[in-house]
């Protein structure tokens, strides 16, 4: 579909390769079904001919311009045909974009705490020495870059997988930024990371969360899935390695609405599943209460 000649038509803003956050290959615009956070969420892959957003999830075509225009989906549809797209692109059958087409590689510039990344650690209530011990976690300098995408000033934690590092992702230190969370180029990951857990020792009943800040205070009875937007490859994995599973994502609207769905997936494919309400991320709790939350719910 001839996305950006349609988006200019109608005036809609949008931002492409070049733009912080948005890869080559695809055109973001804000996500219409999303609350919380204003950006540039919601991408559509121009190869392929489909939209995700990296907050909620994948998004048919004709859903995605009836939103955004406020247009009937008939109007939508007959719109995208008109600039040469279709309609009811996949959800769910995209193909898997390639990885590993370059090296890996850590952004530029030396990985070490400096001290606004102890403070900031210090105020989530996180031990700076013991997360670079357990986990790796390091972080990165003023001038940060991978393939001329910034990652500077973020704390930086690698991404184990059968005791390879495969990928990175990254947490911005400021609260204002509006990706909080940056991961390796794909093309240099050794393994798509949404296609795989973030966490080790990985046992019967595990505890799943959103992302990798949660599994730091939660410990390695928890795993994360990189955001509420799990894949079908996750869910593989979960049922491959665990009997158990108690979903714990955040309390926000759509983040209840993606556990619910992922419980009734996991019960499906015959595992014991289910969702355990609370009233914060468990990223942002005191270690105190995160280690009462795992007694509770690990017995």
């Amino acid at each position: 579909m001839r996305i950006i000649e349609l988006y200019q038509d109608y005036k809609v803003d949008f931002v492409t390769e070049g733009y912080k956050h948005c890869r080559e290959g695809w055109v973001n615009t804000a996500c219409p079904f999303c609350t919380g956070n204003p950006g540039h969420h919601l991408g559509y892959n121009i190869d392929e001919n489909y939209y995700k957003c990296w907050r909620c999830g994948h998004k048919f075509p004709d859903q995605v311009i009836s939103s955004l225009l406020g247009i009937s989906y008939s109007k939508a549809k007959a719109l995208i045909n008109q600039y040469g797209g279709i309609a009811k692109g996949s959800k769910h059958t995209v193909k898997k974009a390639k990885v590993n087409l370059k090296p890996f590689k850590y952004p530029t510039g030396q990985l070490k705490y400096l001290p606004a990344h102890i403070k900031y650690l210090e105020s989530r209530g996180f031990d700076p020495e013991q997360l670079t011990a357990e986990w790796g976690v390091t972080g990165t300098g003023l001038v940060a870059k991978v393939d001329e995408i910034n990652y500077s000033k973020r704390i930086l934690a690698p991404i184990m997988w059968d005791g390879t590092i495969v990928s990175f992702q990254t947490r911005s230190l400021s609260t204002d930024a509006e990706v909080k969370y940056m991961a390796c180029p794909q093309e240099r990951e050794l393994i798509e990371h949404q296609t795989i857990l973030y966490g080790k020792n990985f046992q019967k009943k595990m505890l799943c969360v959103e992302g990798i800040t949660d599994v730091w205070k939660l410990g390695d009875r928890a795993f994360a899935t990189f955001g509420i937007d799990f894949t079908t490859f996750q869910v593989r994995w979960m049922k491959k390695l665990c009997d158990e599973i108690i979903v714990l994502f955040d309390p926000d609207p759509q983040a209840i609405e993606q556990a619910n769905k992922l419980v009734d997936i996991l019960l499906y494919k015959g595992l014991k599943a289910r969702r355990v309400h609370i009233d914060q991320d468990p990223g942002s709790m005191s270690q105190e209460e995160a280690n009462y939350l795992v007694k509770q719910l690990i017995k």
